[in-house]
Protein backbone atom coordinates (compact mmCIF):
# COMPACT_ATOMS: atom_id res chain seq x y z
CA UNK A 1 0.00 0.00 0.00
CA UNK A 2 3.07 1.95 0.45
CA UNK A 3 4.01 1.83 -2.80
CA UNK A 4 0.76 2.44 -4.24
CA UNK A 5 0.46 5.82 -2.09
CA UNK A 6 4.13 6.84 -3.38
CA UNK A 7 3.14 6.10 -7.05
CA UNK A 8 0.45 8.41 -7.00
CA UNK A 9 2.40 11.21 -4.95
CA UNK A 10 5.06 10.94 -7.65
CA UNK A 11 1.91 11.00 -10.31
CA UNK A 12 0.79 14.46 -8.97
CA UNK A 13 4.36 15.49 -9.15
CA UNK A 14 4.99 14.61 -12.43
CA UNK A 15 1.29 16.21 -13.38
CA UNK A 16 2.74 19.64 -11.42
CA UNK A 17 5.70 20.03 -13.49
CA UNK A 18 3.95 20.14 -16.64
CA UNK A 19 3.64 23.54 -16.60
CA UNK A 20 6.89 24.86 -15.06
CA UNK A 21 7.70 28.06 -16.92
CA UNK A 22 11.38 28.40 -18.28
CA UNK A 23 11.74 31.89 -16.99
CA UNK A 24 11.38 30.58 -13.26
CA UNK A 25 13.06 33.06 -10.91
CA UNK A 26 14.70 33.88 -7.60
CA UNK A 27 11.99 33.40 -5.41
CA UNK A 28 8.81 30.93 -5.92
CA UNK A 29 11.00 27.86 -7.97
CA UNK A 30 14.28 28.21 -6.22
CA UNK A 31 14.53 24.65 -4.36
CA UNK A 32 14.85 25.22 -1.12
CA UNK A 33 16.28 29.03 0.17
CA UNK A 34 17.97 28.79 3.50
CA UNK A 35 15.32 31.08 4.81
CA UNK A 36 12.18 31.07 2.67
CA UNK A 37 10.67 33.89 4.91
CA UNK A 38 13.75 36.26 3.83
CA UNK A 39 14.99 35.86 0.34
CA UNK A 40 17.89 37.12 -0.47
CA UNK A 41 17.54 40.68 -1.76
CA UNK A 42 20.56 42.46 -3.81
CA UNK A 43 22.30 44.65 -1.15
CA UNK A 44 24.08 48.52 -1.62
CA UNK A 45 26.28 49.94 0.08
CA UNK A 46 24.89 53.25 -1.08
CA UNK A 47 21.63 54.07 -2.60
CA UNK A 48 21.45 54.17 -6.21
CA UNK A 49 18.96 57.30 -6.49
CA UNK A 50 15.75 58.46 -4.97
CA UNK A 51 12.96 57.39 -6.26
CA UNK A 52 9.07 58.23 -6.07
CA UNK A 53 6.26 55.09 -6.81
CA UNK A 54 3.11 56.10 -8.72
CA UNK A 55 -0.20 54.65 -9.20
CA UNK A 56 -0.60 53.21 -12.34
CA UNK A 57 -4.04 53.91 -14.15
CA UNK A 58 -5.55 50.67 -14.26
CA UNK A 59 -5.78 49.69 -10.30
CA UNK A 60 -5.40 45.88 -11.05
CA UNK A 61 -5.10 44.87 -7.37
CA UNK A 62 -8.36 45.51 -6.29
CA UNK A 63 -10.10 43.00 -8.43
CA UNK A 64 -7.24 40.05 -6.63
CA UNK A 65 -8.69 41.31 -2.58
CA UNK A 66 -5.25 43.37 -2.54
CA UNK A 67 -3.51 46.82 -1.71
CA UNK A 68 -1.07 48.83 -3.27
CA UNK A 69 1.73 47.35 -4.70
CA UNK A 70 3.52 50.28 -3.09
CA UNK A 71 4.22 48.90 0.55
CA UNK A 72 6.00 46.11 -0.82
CA UNK A 73 8.68 48.07 -3.25
CA UNK A 74 9.25 50.41 -0.45
CA UNK A 75 10.13 47.45 2.12
CA UNK A 76 12.57 45.87 -0.72
CA UNK A 77 14.08 49.29 -1.31
CA UNK A 78 14.25 49.50 2.42
CA UNK A 79 15.74 46.13 3.15
CA UNK A 80 18.08 46.48 0.40
CA UNK A 81 19.61 49.88 0.62
CA UNK A 82 19.50 50.34 -3.39
CA UNK A 83 16.68 53.60 -3.19
CA UNK A 84 15.95 55.85 -0.97
CA UNK A 85 12.17 56.10 -1.58
CA UNK A 86 10.45 59.78 -2.05
CA UNK A 87 6.27 59.75 -0.32
CA UNK A 88 5.00 61.59 -2.68
CA UNK A 89 1.12 60.12 -1.68
CA UNK A 90 0.58 60.38 2.12
CA UNK A 91 3.96 61.78 3.40
CA UNK A 92 3.52 64.28 1.42
CA UNK A 93 0.06 65.27 2.51
CA UNK A 94 1.37 65.06 5.84
CA UNK A 95 4.00 67.28 5.30
CA UNK A 96 1.72 69.74 3.16
CA UNK A 97 -0.27 69.86 6.18
CA UNK A 98 2.38 70.71 8.85
CA UNK A 99 3.89 73.29 6.18
CA UNK A 100 0.13 74.73 6.31
CA UNK A 101 0.65 75.00 10.85
CA UNK A 102 3.53 76.51 10.00
CA UNK A 103 2.72 79.13 7.44
CA UNK A 104 -0.45 80.36 10.01
CA UNK A 105 1.92 80.91 13.12
CA UNK A 106 0.76 77.40 14.97
CA UNK A 107 3.75 75.46 15.21
CA UNK A 108 6.26 75.83 18.00
CA UNK A 109 9.87 78.15 17.30
CA UNK A 110 12.46 76.50 15.76
CA UNK A 111 10.46 73.58 13.86
CA UNK A 112 12.27 74.06 10.85
CA UNK A 113 9.22 73.52 8.38
CA UNK A 114 9.33 75.41 5.45
CA UNK A 115 10.08 76.11 1.32
CA UNK A 116 12.80 74.28 -0.07
CA UNK A 117 13.39 70.88 2.22
CA UNK A 118 11.43 68.45 0.14
CA UNK A 119 14.15 65.95 -1.92
CA UNK A 120 13.79 65.84 -5.57
CA UNK A 121 13.10 62.39 -7.21
CA UNK A 122 15.30 61.07 -9.38
CA UNK A 123 13.26 57.98 -10.86
CA UNK A 124 9.60 57.48 -10.89
CA UNK A 125 8.68 53.64 -10.66
CA UNK A 126 5.57 52.61 -12.15
CA UNK A 127 4.12 48.72 -10.57
CA UNK A 128 2.36 46.98 -12.89
CA UNK A 129 1.01 43.27 -13.54
CA UNK A 130 1.23 41.86 -16.84
CA UNK A 131 -1.22 38.83 -16.14
CA UNK A 132 -1.63 36.88 -12.68
CA UNK A 133 -4.00 33.38 -12.61
CA UNK A 134 -5.16 32.58 -8.94
CA UNK A 135 -5.31 29.08 -10.04
CA UNK A 136 -4.15 27.83 -13.74
CA UNK A 137 -3.50 24.02 -14.25
CA UNK A 138 -5.72 23.27 -11.73
CA UNK A 139 -5.35 19.14 -12.87
CA UNK A 140 -7.58 16.61 -10.82
CA UNK A 141 -5.17 14.02 -10.26
CA UNK A 142 -7.60 12.07 -8.58
CA UNK A 143 -9.40 11.42 -11.96
CA UNK A 144 -5.69 9.77 -13.49
CA UNK A 145 -5.12 7.55 -10.17
CA UNK A 146 -8.31 7.01 -7.60
CA UNK A 147 -9.36 4.12 -9.24
CA UNK A 148 -6.04 2.18 -8.30
CA UNK A 149 -6.62 2.63 -4.83
CA UNK A 150 -9.19 0.51 -3.07
CA UNK A 151 -11.69 2.09 -0.67
CA UNK A 152 -10.72 4.89 1.42
CA UNK A 153 -7.78 5.60 -0.73
CA UNK A 154 -9.39 5.32 -3.73
CA UNK A 155 -11.77 8.42 -2.28
CA UNK A 156 -8.77 10.32 -0.35
CA UNK A 157 -6.74 10.25 -4.02
CA UNK A 158 -10.49 11.63 -5.75
CA UNK A 159 -9.62 14.71 -3.53
CA UNK A 160 -5.83 15.54 -4.41
CA UNK A 161 -5.60 18.62 -7.20
CA UNK A 162 -2.66 20.51 -8.25
CA UNK A 163 -3.12 24.07 -7.73
CA UNK A 164 -0.88 26.49 -9.42
CA UNK A 165 -0.68 30.46 -8.74
CA UNK A 166 1.11 32.62 -11.53
CA UNK A 167 2.12 36.10 -11.96
CA UNK A 168 4.05 38.12 -13.93
CA UNK A 169 5.31 41.84 -13.30
CA UNK A 170 6.40 44.77 -14.45
CA UNK A 171 8.51 47.70 -12.78
CA UNK A 172 8.51 50.70 -15.01
CA UNK A 173 11.65 53.32 -14.27
CA UNK A 174 11.27 56.62 -15.32
CA UNK A 175 13.92 59.60 -15.33
CA UNK A 176 12.23 62.34 -13.01
CA UNK A 177 13.96 64.71 -14.75
CA UNK A 178 13.07 64.17 -18.82
CA UNK A 179 10.26 61.55 -18.17
CA UNK A 180 12.53 59.44 -20.67
CA UNK A 181 11.08 55.66 -19.83
CA UNK A 182 15.16 53.81 -18.96
CA UNK A 183 13.94 49.90 -18.17
CA UNK A 184 11.15 47.99 -17.67
CA UNK A 185 11.94 45.06 -14.78
CA UNK A 186 10.10 42.22 -15.27
CA UNK A 187 9.99 39.71 -12.68
CA UNK A 188 7.82 36.00 -13.18
CA UNK A 189 6.93 33.31 -10.51
CA UNK A 190 4.29 30.67 -9.76
CA UNK A 191 3.44 28.35 -6.60
CA UNK A 192 2.81 24.42 -7.25
CA UNK A 193 1.23 22.66 -4.12
CA UNK A 194 -0.73 19.60 -3.38
CA UNK A 195 -3.39 19.92 -1.28
CA UNK A 196 -5.68 17.48 0.15
CA UNK A 197 -9.39 18.99 -0.70
CA UNK A 198 -10.13 21.47 1.30
CA UNK A 199 -7.45 21.59 3.90
CA UNK A 200 -3.78 21.82 3.91
CA UNK A 201 -1.62 23.01 1.72
CA UNK A 202 -0.16 26.45 0.90
CA UNK A 203 3.35 27.75 1.27
CA UNK A 204 5.66 29.45 3.69
CA UNK A 205 7.06 31.93 0.75
CA UNK A 206 5.53 35.31 1.79
CA UNK A 207 7.55 36.83 4.89
CA UNK A 208 7.97 40.14 2.61
CA UNK A 209 4.06 39.89 1.68
CA UNK A 210 3.37 39.51 5.43
CA UNK A 211 5.67 42.94 6.38
CA UNK A 212 3.73 44.57 3.38
CA UNK A 213 0.57 43.55 4.74
CA UNK A 214 -2.66 44.34 2.43
CA UNK A 215 -3.19 40.80 1.64
CA UNK A 216 -0.40 39.31 0.27
CA UNK A 217 0.12 36.84 2.46
CA UNK A 218 -3.56 36.01 3.09
CA UNK A 219 -3.52 34.16 -0.59
CA UNK A 220 -1.46 31.99 -2.70
CA UNK A 221 -1.94 34.71 -5.66
CA UNK A 222 -0.91 37.39 -2.57
CA UNK A 223 2.16 35.56 -2.56
CA UNK A 224 3.31 34.98 -5.50
CA UNK A 225 2.65 38.51 -6.87
CA UNK A 226 5.31 39.27 -3.65
CA UNK A 227 7.77 36.79 -5.24
CA UNK A 228 7.08 38.13 -9.05
CA UNK A 229 8.16 41.81 -7.13
CA UNK A 230 10.83 40.56 -5.64
CA UNK A 231 12.11 38.85 -8.86
CA UNK A 232 11.42 42.66 -10.92
CA UNK A 233 12.72 44.60 -7.80
CA UNK A 234 15.65 42.32 -7.86
CA UNK A 235 15.85 43.28 -11.82
CA UNK A 236 15.66 46.44 -11.48
CA UNK A 237 18.32 47.27 -9.29
CA UNK A 238 20.86 44.70 -11.66
CA UNK A 239 20.02 47.25 -14.15
CA UNK A 240 20.78 50.14 -11.81
CA UNK A 241 23.75 49.02 -11.05
CA UNK A 242 25.13 49.30 -14.37
CA UNK A 243 24.77 52.71 -14.73
CA UNK A 244 26.77 55.39 -13.19
CA UNK A 245 25.69 56.61 -9.70
CA UNK A 246 24.08 60.08 -9.54
CA UNK A 247 23.63 59.72 -13.77
CA UNK A 248 20.59 60.34 -14.44
CA UNK A 249 20.79 63.95 -12.22
CA UNK A 250 23.87 64.39 -14.02
CA UNK A 251 22.31 64.39 -17.20
CA UNK A 252 19.57 66.33 -16.63
CA UNK A 253 19.58 69.60 -18.15
CA UNK A 254 19.81 72.95 -15.46
CA UNK A 255 16.36 73.92 -15.12
CA UNK A 256 15.08 76.78 -16.58
CA UNK A 257 14.12 80.00 -14.75
CA UNK A 258 11.92 83.27 -15.18
CA UNK A 259 13.12 87.23 -14.83
CA UNK A 260 11.47 89.26 -12.04
CA UNK A 261 11.75 92.47 -13.94
CA UNK A 262 13.47 93.83 -17.26
CA UNK A 263 16.98 92.11 -17.75
CA UNK A 264 20.00 93.30 -19.48
CA UNK A 265 21.69 90.59 -21.45
CA UNK A 266 25.28 91.57 -21.45
CA UNK A 267 28.73 89.94 -23.09
CA UNK A 268 30.80 89.65 -20.03
CA UNK A 269 30.01 88.88 -16.37
CA UNK A 270 30.39 93.16 -15.97
CA UNK A 271 27.51 96.01 -15.57
CA UNK A 272 29.42 98.03 -17.82
CA UNK A 273 30.03 95.17 -20.59
CA UNK A 274 27.92 95.41 -23.67
CA UNK A 275 24.38 94.64 -23.97
CA UNK A 276 23.62 91.74 -26.25
CA UNK A 277 19.72 91.39 -26.10
CA UNK A 278 17.12 92.45 -23.45
CA UNK A 279 14.58 90.34 -21.49
CA UNK A 280 11.27 91.31 -20.53
CA UNK A 281 9.83 90.60 -17.27
CA UNK A 282 8.65 86.80 -16.99
CA UNK A 283 10.77 85.78 -19.96
CA UNK A 284 12.32 82.34 -19.68
CA UNK A 285 16.03 82.12 -19.52
CA UNK A 286 18.33 78.44 -19.48
CA UNK A 287 21.35 78.91 -17.25
CA UNK A 288 24.74 77.14 -18.73
CA UNK A 289 26.42 76.33 -15.69
CA UNK A 290 28.86 79.36 -15.77
CA UNK A 291 28.70 81.46 -12.95
CA UNK A 292 30.78 84.38 -11.76
CA UNK A 293 30.30 85.92 -8.85
CA UNK A 294 26.60 87.25 -8.98
CA UNK A 295 26.85 86.97 -12.75
CA UNK A 296 25.59 83.57 -14.71
CA UNK A 297 25.34 82.84 -17.85
CA UNK A 298 22.05 81.77 -19.36
CA UNK A 299 20.29 81.15 -22.79
CA UNK A 300 17.04 83.23 -24.18
CA UNK A 301 14.26 80.76 -25.85
CA UNK A 302 15.74 81.72 -29.25
CA UNK A 303 19.76 80.69 -27.92
CA UNK A 304 20.35 84.07 -27.90
CA UNK A 305 23.84 83.92 -24.88
CA UNK A 306 24.38 86.62 -22.11
CA UNK A 307 25.29 87.13 -18.67
CA UNK A 308 22.44 88.54 -16.04
CA UNK A 309 22.55 89.10 -12.25
CA UNK A 310 21.27 86.02 -10.79
CA UNK A 311 19.54 88.62 -8.63
CA UNK A 312 17.11 89.07 -11.09
CA UNK A 313 15.77 85.76 -11.76
CA UNK A 314 13.87 83.08 -9.56
CA UNK A 315 13.23 79.45 -10.03
CA UNK A 316 9.73 78.64 -11.69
Amino acid sequence: MRRVLSGVLALGLAFSGLSTPAFAQYGMDKSGPKNTLTPELPHCDKALGRAAIQEPENRWWEGLGLSNPEALIKLFASRSGCLRIVDRNGGLAMRNQESGLNTAGDLQRGSNVGRGQVAAADYFIIPNIANSNRNSGGNNIGAVAGSFLPGGFGALAGSLRVKKSEAHTLLTLVDARTTEQLYVAEGAAQKSDISFGAGGGGGGWGGFGALAGGGYSDTDIGKVITAAYFNAFTDLVHYMQTQQPGQAAAEAPIASQRTTTVVRAHATPAATAKVVYTLQQGASVFPTGQRNGVWMEVDDENGNRGWISSALVTAR
